[in-house]
C-alpha cells in the first residue's frame, strides 16, 4: 500500500531527525520519543509484509463536494492543485489516528482503521477522524478562500485485508460488505453529514452523541439499514465498558482493596506513596480506582487522567490531562475558564504560571509570553518540568493528593517523564500516585517493572477471576434467576476469569436478545450453543496480536489452526525446514508476552500438557488468532497439520482419530475425514462418550449429505446405526429412530441380518416410551427378515434371533403378559443356553426372573432372588457393561419387593454409577425412582426426597410419564411426613392423574393413594378415604401383603354394607399396618 510506504518513510525521517537533534534536546528526550517511533515502525514493516488476512476494520468514505462545480470554470491543473492541497489538509487528519489511506478515488477518500494494524478503539477513532475532517475542510475553505463541503459514511465489519490486483500490479487494500456499505451511506449522506453504520455505532454510541435517521433502503442491500447521524463526540463520556443500566459490586478484589485502604490511611496520616496497579486488559484496573475514589477520605483531593490508545505519540497528553483534572476544569471548557482556573489555583505562585500555560496551550499576556518566548527547546523542558513538580508539591502540601495515571502502556514519553519527576515528591509530602498499566510489551511496562520497589512502593498485580467468583460476577450483574447451566458454563469457558470478557459477552447475549432486561433484572428467554466473540473483544485481542513482530504473529496465527493446545512439532513440522530454527525464539516470545503458555511455565495450570506441548493463555485469543486468517489458507493448514498428525505419531491413530477428523473435515478432504470421524465415534461409543460420540456421528453424515450419500452408502448406513444406538441411550427417542430408518433406507433388501437388527432397534426404542403396538410390529418384521431357522445358519444370525425374542420377552413384562413371557422361554430356552452370547444368557435369566416377578404379582420368592442374582453373576462374566446395567437394576428391584430394602438401595445405587458410566439415562431414571421408593420403605424421609427429586428432572426430560408420577407420588409422601397436607394432596392427586392417562394401566398406584388416605382420615373425611383404599384392590395394581389387603378390602365392604363406624375402625387398623410395613 502506497499510504504504508510513505508512513514508514515519514516514520524514518522522523528518527533521524531526532538523531541529528540530540545534543540539543538530550538523551532523555531523545531516547524514549525514538523508542515510540521505533515501535510503530516494526508495527508498520510487519503489517506492510504481511499476508492477507481476514479482520474487522472501520472504513470511511469522505467525498469533497464542489470540485464538479470548480472544474467548469478552472483549468484541469488548478483543479488538480486545490484537490491536492485539500488532500494534504485531511490525510494529516486521519493518520493522527493511525489511519491508513486505502485510496484516493477523485475527490474522495477511502481511509481503513484497523488494517494493516488494529487497535482496539478504532470505530472511536474513525469518528473523531471524520468530525476532525468536517474542521480541517472548513479551515482549508476559509486559507483558500473555497466553498467545499464534505459528507462521510463510516461502518465496521469483517473484511478480506491484502494485496489486491492483476499479476503486473498489486496493491493493499480491502474487499467485504462492510466496504460496500461504508460507500453506500457516504452516498446516502448529504454535504456536512457523516452517516454511521450500525455495527460503528454499537462500538461508539457511549462515546458520542447519533441522530436516528429512518432506516434507509440502499443499493446491494436487501433489507433496510439502520443509520445514525453522527453529530459529535460527548463532552463527559461514558466507559465503553460494563452494561449501560447494569452495576455489580467489586467482586474478588479483597486483598487489593485492603492494600489501597493502607496507602490510603497511610496519605491521611502524612505519608506519600507510589502504588503500581498492573494487569491484563479487563481484570478490572479501572473498577479498582472507581472503588479506591470512593473510599476516599473527604479531605483528600483527587485528580486523574488516562491515556488513549491514539495519544502515545502526543507530548504531554497524560500530563495535561492530569493537570486539568488538578485544576477542577470540566469537559469542554474554555482556554479563558482554564487560564483562570490554573491562575486562581497557583496560590501567588506566579513564576509556575507561565510554564504551566504553556503545557496547557494557553494564550498569555506579554509579559508572561515573554518568559518562555526565546527558550530553547531543552530548557523550556526543564522549566515545565520544574513547574509542574513546584506546583503539584503546593498541592500536596494543601491537602493530601491522589494522583492517578491511568493506562499507562498508552503514555507518550514526555508525560512519563513528568511521571519520573514526581515519584521523589512521595518521600517528602502527602501524595499518593497511582499507576494504572497493562502488562503491554512496550517501554512503559519495562521501566514499571524497573521501578518496582523502588520508587513504587508497591505493585498490585491484578489475576482473573476465580470461577465461583466469575459466577458471583454474573449473578450480581444480571440479577437472573433462570440462566441456563449450559449458557452459564458457556460464559463463564469464554470469559476464563476476566470481569471485562464477562461483561462483554454478557453484553452481546443483550445485544442479540438471549438475554433481555426489564427493570434491572434479566431473563434468559432461549438457548445458544456457541457465543460469538464481541468486536469489542476482538478489538482488543486482534491489536495485541497485530502488535506483534511478524515471525511471532506467524507463529501465533499457525500454532491456532493446531489447536487451543498444541505440540512444537506438529508446528515445526508445517514449517519449510530453513524457518524451524526461529520457531523455538518465537515461541518463546509469544510465552513471555503471555499468549501461550507451556508446561514447565505454569505447572499447575498446565498439567495435562505433554512435555512439548503449549496451550492459548486465552481461549479467545486463540480464537481471533484463528478467525484472522483466509479461509483457503486455513483449509491448506488444515491438511498439513492432519498429514504431520499421522507421520508424527503411527501408533497412536486411533487414539487422534477425533483429532485426525477435525483437521480433515476442515481441510475437506471428506473421504479422510469420515473415515477418521466415524473412527472417532466408534471409540467414544465404547466408552459410552455419548455426547462425543453423537457429535462425531453427525459431523460424518452431514459430509456424507453433502458429497452425496450414494458415494458411502455403506459408511452412511453404518454411521446413521451407530448415531441411533447412542441416541437411544441418551433417551433421544424420536432422534433415535429417524437415524435408525436413515439406515434401513441405505440398506439392500438383501443384507437381511442388517435389516433386521434395525426394526430390533427401532422397536427397542418404542419400548422404553411404552409404545407398544409399534414396538410389536418391528419386532415382527425383525424376525420376518430373518426368516425360519435352520442349522445353516450362522453364529450371528442366531445371535440376532435370540436377542428379538429375548426384547419381545422384555415387552410381554411390560404388558403383563406372563403366560406369553414364559411361553416364549421355554421355547426358546434350549436355542438360548445353546446358541446365544454369554450376555444373552445372563439377560435370558433376568428376563426369567422378571417372569416370576410379575406372576407373584410383586411379591417375589426366594428362588426370585435367586435367579437375578445368578443373571448378575453371568453378566459378570460376560464382561458386558451395558448388559450389566440392566442385570443389577433388575436385582434392586426384586429385592425391593423382596422387603430387602437396604440390599435394593444399595443395589440401586451400584446400577445408577453403572448407568453414568454407559450413559444409559433411561436405567438410571429407573435407579434413581425405586431407590426413592427403597428410602421411603425404611422411613428416611430427606433422602427419599433427594433421590425423588433427581427422578424427576431426568424423567420429565426423557418424557417417561410413568417415572414422573412414581417421583411425584414419592414427594407427596415425603411432603406429608413433612407435615405439608397441601403439597402433599396437590402431588399425589398430580401422579395418579399421570398413570391414569397412560395407555397401559400402572400398577404403583399405592405410592400415591396411602398419603391421601391417610390425609382424608385424619380430616375425619371417611368417604373420600374410602374413595382411595378402593383404589388399592383395583385387578391391575400391585397388592399390598395379605395381612394389609385383607383388612382394607373389609373396611371398603363394611363401608359399602353402610357400617361406617365398623369402616373407619377397620381404615384406622389398616392405616396402623400399613406403617408398620412401610407402606406409609
Amino acid at each position: 500500500m502506497a499510504d504504508s510506504d510513505a508512513k514508514i518513510e515519514k516514520l524514518s525521517a522522523a528518527i533521524a531527525s531526532l538523531e541529528s537533534q540530540r545534543q540539543i534536546l538530550g538523551d532523555a528526550v531523545v531516547d524514549p520519543a525514538i523508542e515510540a517511533l521505533r515501535e510503530q515502525l516494526a508495527q508498520l514493516k510487519t503489517a506492510s509484509s504481511s499476508t492477507d488476512e481476514r479482520k474487522l476494520v472501520t472504513i470511511v468514505f469522505a467525498d469533497v463536494s464542489g470540485f464538479t462545480a470548480l472544474s467548469e470554470t478552472l483549468d484541469p491543473e488548478k483543479v488538480r492543485e486545490l484537490i491536492n492541497a485539500c488532500f494534504d489538509w485531511l490525510v494529516p487528519v486521519v493518520q493522527k489516528y493511525d489511519g491508513t489511506i486505502d485510496k484516493f478515488i477523485g475527490d474522495e477518500i477511502m481511509a481503513l482503521f484497523g488494517a494493516p494494524v488494529a487497535h482496539e478503539d478504532d470505530a472511536e477513532r474513525a469518528l473523531r477522524a471524520a468530525l476532525e475532517m468536517m474542521d480541517a475542510i472548513a479551515a482549508f475553505n476559509g486559507a483558500n478562500g473555497t466553498e467545499l463541503g464534505l459528507h462521510a459514511g463510516i461502518n465496521t465489519g469483517l473484511v478480506v485485508a491484502g494485496q489486491i490486483g492483476g499479476h503486473d500490479r498489486r496493491d493493499y487494500s480491502v474487499m467485504g460488505d462492510a466496504v460496500n456499505l461504508a460507500a453506500r451511506l457516504e452516498d446516502a449522506s448529504p454535504v456536512g453529514e457523516i452517516f454511521v453504520g450500525p455495527a460503528t455505532y454499537r462500538l461508539t454510541k457511549q462515546l458520542f452523541d447519533f441522530a436516528p435517521i429512518a432506516s434507509l433502503t440502499l443499493k446491494g442491500k436487501g433489507a433496510p439499514v439502520e443509520v445514525r447521524r453522527l453529530l459529535g463526540a460527548k463532552t463527559g463520556p461514558k466507559s465503553t465498558r460494563g452494561i449501560e443500566g447494569l452495576r455489580a459490586p467489586l467482586v474478588g478484589r479483597d486483598e487489593e482493596l485492603t492494600e489501597i485502604r493502607e496507602a490510603l490511611a497511610a496519605l491521611g496520616h502524612g505519608q506519600g506513596s507510589t502504588l503500581a496497579i498492573l494487569g491484563e486488559a479487563g481484570l478490572g484496573k479501572s473498577r479498582l480506582i472507581a472503588e479506591t475514589r470512593r473510599l476516599l477520605p473527604a479531605k483528600v483531593t483527587w485528580a486523574e487522567g488516562r491515556a488513549l490508545s491514539y495519544t502515545a505519540g502526543m507530548s504531554y497528553w497524560l500530563a495535561r490531562e492530569i493537570l486539568l483534572s488538578l485544576l477542577g476544569a470540566k469537559a469542554g471548557a474554555s482556554q479563558s475558564e482554564i487560564a483562570a482556573a490554573l491562575w486562581n489555583s497557583l496560590n501567588g505562585q506566579s513564576a509556575f504560571y507561565p510554564f504551566l500555560a504553556r503545557l496547557l496551550e494557553l494564550p498569555m499576556e506579554a509579559a508572561a509570553e515573554e518568559q518562555v518566548k526565546f527558550l530553547s527547546s531543552e530548557t523550556l523542558r526543564s522549566r515545565i518540568l520544574e513547574a509542574l513538580r513546584g506546583y503539584v508539591h503546593d498541592c500536596a502540601q494543601r491537602s493530601p493528593l491522589v494522583l492517578v495515571w491511568e493506562d499507562l502502556h498508552w503514555c507518550d514519553p514526555s508525560s512519563w517523564e513528568v511521571l519520573e519527576t514526581l515519584f521523589p515528591l512521595c518521600n517528602n509530602v502527602p501524595l499518593l500516585m497511582l499507576c494504572v498499566s497493562r502488562l503491554e510489551d512496550n517501554r512503559v511496562a519495562e521501566m514499571l517493572r524497573e521501578y518496582d520497589g523502588k520508587c513504587i512502593r508497591r505493585t498490585i498485580r491484578l489475576s482473573p477471576l476465580s470461577r465461583d467468583e466469575s459466577h458471583v460476577l454474573v449473578q450480581q450483574l444480571l440479577k437472573i434467576e433462570n440462566l441456563p447451566e449450559r449458557l452459564r458454563e458457556l460464559i463463564l469457558n469464554r470469559a476464563e476469569g476476566n470481569p471485562f470478557f464477562v461483561e462483554e459477552l454478557l453484553r452481546s447475549l443483550i445485544d442479540t436478545g438471549v438475554i433481555v432486561l426489564q427493570e434491572g433484572r434479566a431473563t434468559a428467554v432461549r438457548e445458544i450453543q456457541a457465543l460469538e466473540i464481541p468486536e469489542t473483544l476482538h478489538g482488543v485481542l486482534a491489536a495485541r496480536i497485530d502488535r506483534l513482530p511478524g515471525e511471532n504473529k506467524q507463529a501465533l496465527q499457525r500454532a491456532s489452526v493446531i489447536g487451543r493446545i498444541f505440540q512444537q512439532r506438529v508446528l515445526a513440522y508445517i514449517y519449510e525446514e530453513k524457518a524451524r530454527p526461529k520457531l523455538q525464539a518465537s515461541l518463546g516470545e509469544l510465552q513471555r508476552r503471555e499468549f501461550i503458555q507451556s508446561r514447565e511455565q505454569h505447572a499447575s495450570e498446565t498439567a495435562g500438557l505433554e512435555r512439548d506441548e503449549y496451550i492459548f493463555k486465552h481461549a479467545i485469543t486463540h480464537d481471533v488468532a484463528y478467525g484472522s486468517m483466509l479461509l483457503a489458507r486455513r483449509k491448506e493448514l488444515h491438511r498439513q497439520i492432519a498429514e504431520a498428525i499421522e507421520t508424527l505419531f503411527p501408533g497412536r491413530i486411533d487414539e487422534l482419530s477425533a483429532t485426525l477428523g477435525y483437521h480433515f473435515e476442515r481441510a475437506e478432504a471428506t473421504e479422510r475425514a469420515i473415515f477418521y470421524l466415524g473412527r472417532a465415534a466408534e471409540r467414544a461409543k465404547a466408552t459410552f462418550a455419548n455426547a462425543e460420540a453423537i457429535g462425531f456421528y453427525e459431523s460424518a453424515i452431514r459430509l456424507i449429505a453433502r458429497a452425496g450419500e450414494e458415494q458411502f452408502r455403506r459408511d452412511a448406513a453404518r454411521l446413521n446405526e451407530g448415531l441411533g444406538d447412542v441416541l437411544t441411550l441418551a433417551g433421544r427417542h424420536d432422534d433415535a429412530r429417524t437415524a435408525f430408518a436413515r439406515a434401513l433406507d441405505l440398506v439392500e433388501n438383501a443384507e437381511l441380518m442388517s435389516r433386521a437388527r434395525l426394526h430390533r432397534k427401532i422397536g427397542f426404542s418404542h419400548s422404553l416410551q411404552r409404545h407398544f403396538a409399534e414396538t410389536t410390529r418391528e419386532f415382527d418384521l425383525a424376525d420376518r427378515e430373518l426368516g425360519e431357522p435352520s442349522d445353516k445358519q450362522r453364529a450371528d444370525w442366531w445371535e440376532e434371533k435370540v436377542w428379538i425374542q429375548l426384547e419381545r420377552m422384555h415387552l410381554f413384562y411390560w404388558q403383563g403378559m406372563v403366560k406369553e413371557m414364559r411361553e416364549l422361554a421355554d421355547q426358546f430356552r434350549s436355542v438360548i443356553i445353546e446358541r446365544g452370547a454369554a450376555w444373552q444368557r445372563a439377560r435370558f435369566l433376568k428376563t426369567l426372573a422378571l417372569s416370576l416377578l410379575m406372576d407373584s404379582r410383586f411379591q417375589p420368592s426366594l428362588e426370585c432372588v435367586e435367579l437375578a442374582r445368578r443373571a448378575v453373576a453371568a453378566s459378570e462374566e460376560a464382561n458386558n457393561l451395558a448388559e450389566a446395567v440392566h442385570v443389577n437394576f433388575v436385582l434392586g428391584l426384586i429385592e425391593l419387593f423382596h422387603g430387602d430394602l437396604r440390599d435394593a438401595a444399595e443395589q440401586c445405587g451400584k446400577a445408577f454409577k453403572m448407568a453414568e458410566r454407559t450413559g444409559d439415562l433411561v436405567l438410571q431414571a429407573r435407579c434413581l425412582t425405586y431407590r426413592a421408593v427403597a428410602y421411603r420403605r425404611l422411613d428416611d424421609v430427606p433422602r427419599c426426597r433427594t433421590e425423588a427429586e433427581k427422578t424427576l428432572v431426568l424423567a420429565e426430560q426423557l418424557k417417561m410419564v410413568e417415572y414422573v408420577a412414581m417421583a411425584k407420588a414419592s414427594l407427596a409422601w415425603a411432603a406429608w411426613r413433612e407435615k405439608n397436607e397441601g403439597e402433599a394432596e396437590e402431588l399425589a392427586s398430580e401422579a395418579l392423574k399421570l398413570w391414569h392417562g397412560m395407555d397401559d394401566p400402572y400398577s404403583m398406584d399405592w405410592m400415591a393413594l396411602w398419603p391421601l388416605i391417610a390425609i382424608a382420615f385424619a380430616r375425619k373425611d371417611i368417604a373420600r378415604a374410602i374413595e382411595f383404599a378402593n383404589g388399592l384392590l383395583e385387578e391391575n395394581q400391585h397388592p399390598p401383603p395379605e395381612k394389609l389387603s385383607a383388612v382394607v378390602r373389609k373396611a371398603c365392604e363394611e363401608w359399602q354394607n353402610g357400617v361406617q363406624e365398623e369402616a373407619a375402625s377397620g381404615l384406622a387398623d389398616a392405616i396402623k399396618i400399613a406403617k408398620e410395613l412401610h407402606y406409609i
